[in-house]
């Protein structure tokens, strides 16, 4: 399903809003989609917002269909440019083309109760919500900006290309396990005629902090500017100017001398039009000079080629191991090679080596929880436990991680396992026994002496 036909009929409605009443400044969670069946969003206006003005919109994707969760990161770039957040609860990681409906659905409602400004309509996602939401724009014409946050693009299908209108930032945290695909995207956006930069921050694979998403949107409000959708404003721009200098000089201040000299140069980018900007010139080319920033950027190499490396190990020995549902030595290489990882990588002296243990290991996680879910979804028991197995090795002493093995030998009817993995649960923590008792996979072993006991 392309989007651009149905956006065409969406701003039909634009000049015929409902009047919906909604109290300003608060999170509403779970507000129904009129015209769907349990679809509900959250919502948040500015306590600025103007009915009677166009108002400009930012549609967030939470990967989990947390629309609160999602739009809470958002609400301090709200406040300060009047946008209208908009999280849906029902848009989650799964297949497009579902949703993409869920998505036209929201977007045919909220152009409908809501004045919105067609020039500024902005979608927003975290990990698989950002693939979505390029996905999106990718799809459309009427979308003018994509904050993408910890993930990239969505397949090859939707990857934004020269003729795509919109503006796109990337934000990752640098111990993100797609850290390494958003540094790649950076290079490729500077390579293309596409409006697009990708802000780094200290963290792992989450939502990015409310300071990082403002820094975010103040360069989106620059392109507005740009692109003539917005009236320029000298105070607004020198204030972002010097926001965007202070960080540069922050990280220059702390020997970060290449992160330093990114921020110059995406200064140099975007504010030639406003300031001169010869005085940078200069420094950057004085701090390209230095041996720090020359090991630094081989330092960077040789962990990007490293990091490849390993993922590729770990890639291989999974497909092989989840095709054949076993491991044939009981798991003992998994914990051979984490073991090697946390020992050489996450527990090193040098920073740089902790945060590649660090994005290896979550990849992993990854790896092996998202597999499992589409493995139970498809009826694969058998692979679905050998990936709980694995998660089991990756975090032993976590309480869900149990409770999914035990989930997984329900299925598999493997009754001895399934009452040792349910008493780790229980052991580490998970107290809520009602919960246990009405999970569907125990239903067969609910009137079980031992499972009773266990419970009791």
């Amino acid at each position: 399903m392309r989007l651009s036909a149905l956006f065409t009929l969406f701003f039909i409605a634009l000049g015929f809003p409902q009047e919906v009443m909604f109290k300003r400044g608060e999170i509403i969670d779970s507000i129904p989609v009129v015209g769907t069946t349990n679809n509900t969003f959250a919502l948040y206006l500015p306590k600025k917002y103007d009915p009677f003005e166009p108002s400009v919109v930012i549609f967030v994707f939470d990967p989990g269909a947390r629309g609160e969760t999602g739009i809470k990161p958002f609400l301090a770039s709200a406040e300060k440019y009047n946008y209208i957040l908009v999280g849906s609860n029902n848009a989650k990681n799964g297949p497009y083309e579902t949703n993409f409906k869920i998505a036209n659905h929201l977007f045919n409602y909220i152009f409908s109760i809501f004045s919105i400004d067609e020039r500024r309509i902005y979608v927003s996602g975290f990990s698989g919500g950002a693939r979505l939401a390029t996905a999106i724009a990718v799809s459309s014409e009427s979308i003018q900006g994509v904050v993408g946050c910890g993930a990239g693009f969505g397949g090859l299908l939707y990857v934004p290309t020269p003729q795509s209108k919109f503006s796109y930032v990337g934000l990752v945290g640098d111990m993100d396990m797609n850290y390494q695909e958003m540094i790649k995207i950076k290079t490729w956006l500077h390579s293309q005629p596409i409006k697009g930069e990708v802000f780094i921050f200290e963290g792992g694979h989450k939502w990015p902090p409310p300071e990082q998403l403002l820094r975010a949107f103040d360069w989106l409000e620059l392109q507005a500017y740009e692109k003539g959708i917005k009236v320029e404003n000298d105070i607004d721009i020198k204030a972002i100017f010097l926001e965007d200098l202070r960080v540069a000089g922050t990280l220059e201040k702390n020997y970060k001398i290449s992160l330093a000299v990114e921020e110059y140069e995406r200064i140099m980018r975007n504010y030639a039009p406003y300031f001169k900007l010869d005085s940078l010139v200069t420094k950057i080319k004085g701090l390209k000079k230095l041996k720090n920033y020359k090991k630094e950027l081989k330092d960077q190499k040789r962990i990007a080629s490293l990091e490849d490396t390993l993922r590729l190990k770990f890639q291989k020995k999974f497909s092989v191991e989840v095709e054949s549902t076993k491991s044939k030595d009981n798991f003992k290489w998994w914990e051979k090679e984490i073991g090697k990882l946390e020992g050489k990588y996450v527990n090193s002296e040098q920073i740089h080596f902790q945060k590649l243990g660090e994005r290896i290991q979550y990849s992993l996680f990854a790896m092996a929880y998202e597999s499992s879910n589409v493995y139970i979804q498809n009826k694969e028991f058998d692979k679905a436990l050998y990936c709980d197995q694995l998660l089991i090795i990756l975090r032993p002493k976590n309480a869900y991680m149990h409770f999914r093995a035990a989930q997984s030998y329900a299925r598999t009817n493997n009754m001895k396992k399934l009452l040792q993995h349910l008493e780790h649960a229980l052991q580490l923590g998970m107290k809520d026994k009602e919960f246990l008792r009405n999970t569907k996979e125990f239903n067969p072993y609910t009137t079980n002496d031992s499972f009773k006991k266990l419970l009791d």
